[in-house]
């Protein structure tokens, strides 16, 4: 299992972890002057079910790519990818990523004798809107609104696999200190996703339906709610952060399918990278560009 399909599946959940909040990728080290790009590895930790609803889970140690890119129109840093498409005080439109692990094949489960599901990439673009900030007491409190295509990334090639909508309220906080602060997160929010999105992981086609499992069909709308808090810290060339996702899906609209075992979805997960190499160029917190050259530690 890998990140790219030789890489294939590690990569693909590289993916994941890098839009969960607060694990995958590292947290600005909070200097006026910063690299314009550091790179480094590390091991990442994942505990998850197959899918939301899902009451098969599995744990992965997988490689961890650490990568912050400071650049103008386009960032990886603790809020994960990002594209700067618009940008003011207040509001800026960005771009959203997140993923989902393959499920396999059953044999002895809810989907037994039913065909294995490709990992999924959701990529799409986030309004985000700055309700309050108070930077002499280091929190703010954003309010975002993710729109995301899910494309399935299977033998077959690239298919695409419906939309989600995700809004969600986050509460950042961090401790002040100027250099490598804690950063603390906690987001709240429901989801929603059309059939497509749906019929992916809940339905029961015919060909499938047998007398403990009828035939099932799902519809469009709400996919339940969910709460995820993350703490990440630098220290010197050492990065690390953990985090936890709880989701409440009673209520849901796919419930009722006989694939939805479980009425709550959890994750937990942590990071930790060591970042052997930076770019001499730096930039200040407006993101210019200031010296040039390239340098390894």
């Amino acid at each position: 299992m890998s990140f790219l399909e030789c890489h294939g599946y590690f990569m693909k959940l590289r993916l994941l972890a890098a839009l969960i909040p607060g694990l995958a990728l590292p947290a600005a080290v909070g200097a006026k002057e910063v690299p314009l790009w550091e790179f480094g590895m590390g091991v990442a930790g994942l505990s998850v079910p197959y899918y939301r609803s899902s009451d098969q889970e599995k744990s992965y140690f997988i490689p961890l790519p650490y990568l912050i890119y400071r650049g103008e129109r386009f960032k990886v840093d603790d809020a994960g990818m990002r594209g700067n498409i618009f940008r003011s005080d207040r509001m800026k439109l960005d771009i959203s990523l997140a993923a989902g692990v393959p499920v396999p094949k059953d044999t002895n489960g809810t989907r037994a004798g039913m065909s294995s599901l490709a990992p999924t990439v959701e990529l799409g673009p986030s309004l985000e809107l700055k309700l309050w900030d108070d930077e002499s007491a280091h929190h703010a409190f954003w309010l975002r609104f993710p729109l995301r295509a899910a494309l399935s990334l299977g033998r077959s090639g690239v298919e695409h696999q419906g939309w989600v909508f995700a809004p969600y309220m986050e509460y950042v906080f961090t401790d002040g200190v100027q250099s490598n602060p804690w950063k603390a997160s906690a987001s709240l929010g429901p989801l929603y996703a059309d059939k497509n999105y749906h019929a992916y992981f809940y339905d029961v086609p015919p060909a499938d339906a047998t007398n403990v499992r009828p035939e099932y069909h799902a519809g469009a709308g709400y996919s339940g709610s969910r709460i995820t808090v993350a703490l990440r810290k630098r220290f010197g060339d050492v990065w690390a952060g953990v985090f936890a996702r709880y989701d409440v899906l009673s209520g849901a609209v796919f419930e009722n399918s006989p694939l939805a075992s479980a009425s709550a979805y959890h994750a937990v997960g942590f990071g930790v990278a060591w970042i052997f190499a930076k770019s001499s160029r730096t930039v200040d917190k407006d993101h210019r560009i200031l010296e040039a050259g390239i340098e390894r530690e």
